[in-house]
């Protein structure tokens, strides 16, 4: 059997489908040598690695959610509201908020407190080092100084994936001998370079990207900057999840990155569209492992 690489995505709270993923590989129990994640393909590689099974990492990961203070984390001024579509007069004051809350964070590097990822990830990861996981794991940052990919796969496993988390605009980057760490999303949206670097023979990429977009209602300077930028980060991910073997890529239109709250509902997407992808990942396991016993058999 050839090494299976998993590359999972960024994509905030979209990237609960990867759950809907390992739920299914589980099941099949299809094998799973290698985790590289990105951002929030991070956090969830992360939690696999350490501990693989799904049940147990899905209802830690849940608890979390429920507990989760959106104040807090900026999220009041970012997410979408739940439920019905807002009238007028609401889609206006909550525009002026985030105005508000925008510019008052213009000289900040970041508009969440970097303390607020650290309670997270205290809550979602055991103490311990990325190298110790009982899956290998690398988790995928970017240098803004050089423009490189970093995969890290020393250390601290909480400081590596947040190091990986540090989306650009919401949490400041983290200087470190020269190099000024983000998010790995900036560099490598769905990290198949990564999962091969550590040795996968078979990727099977996860991308949560949304495959449809809705049309601005408020083109002001803010959504524009996070629609092209969101537009960039696409094209980059379709350009990677070409090189795996298999892409599983869950319809996420009209879905926000901050709709925590609907995770069960990403949860079941990318379970429903892991399934579909069984033929396929069936086949790329066999074609790899009958070319490579044509290759040793000579």
């Amino acid at each position: 059997m050839p090494r299976i690489g998993l590359a999972l995505g960024g994509g905030g709270a979209r990237g609960a489908a990867h759950f809907g993923v390992l739920k299914v590989l589980e099941e099949e129990r299809i094998p799973i040598d290698i985790i590289a994640g990105t951002s929030m393909g991070a956090i969830v590689g992360g939690m696999y690695a350490q501990h693989p099974d799904v049940p147990e990492v899905i209802d830690r990961y849940e608890k979390f959610i429920r507990n989760m203070d959106y104040e807090s984390f900026g999220l009041k001024y970012i997410a979408p509201d739940p439920g019905q579509e807002p009238h007028l007069l609401q889609k206006f004051a909550k525009t002026i908020a985030q105005r508000i809350y925008m510019s008052s964070m213009g000289s900040r590097s970041g508009i969440m407190k970097p303390e607020f990822l650290d309670n997270a990830l205290k809550e979602l990861l055991d103490r311990g080092n990325i190298q110790d996981t009982k899956i290998p794991f690398g988790a995928v940052a970017t240098d803004l100084n050089s423009g490189r990919t970093l995969l890290i796969r020393e250390g601290s496993i909480r400081r590596a994936v947040r190091r990986s988390s540090l989306i650009p605009g919401y949490l400041p980057p983290e200087e470190d001998n020269g190099r000024l760490i983000t998010d790995g999303g900036v560099s490598e949206p769905v990290p198949v370079d990564s999962a091969k670097k550590m040795g996968a023979e078979v990727v099977i990429a996860v991308s949560v990207d949304p495959s449809a977009m809705p049309r601005i209602e408020d083109p002001n300077m803010i959504n524009i900057m996070r629609r092209c930028d969101l537009i960039r980060g696409v094209y980059i991910s379709r350009i990677q999840t070409e090189k795996a073997d298999v892409c599983i890529c869950p319809d996420m239109s009209d879905t926000h990155w901050s709709e925590f709250l609907s995770s069960r509902e990403f949860m079941r997407i990318g379970e429903e569209e892991a399934r579909k992808r069984l033929p396929e990942i069936r086949k790329a396991t066999r074609r790899r492992r009958h070319w490579l016993f044509r290759i040793f058999s000579r």
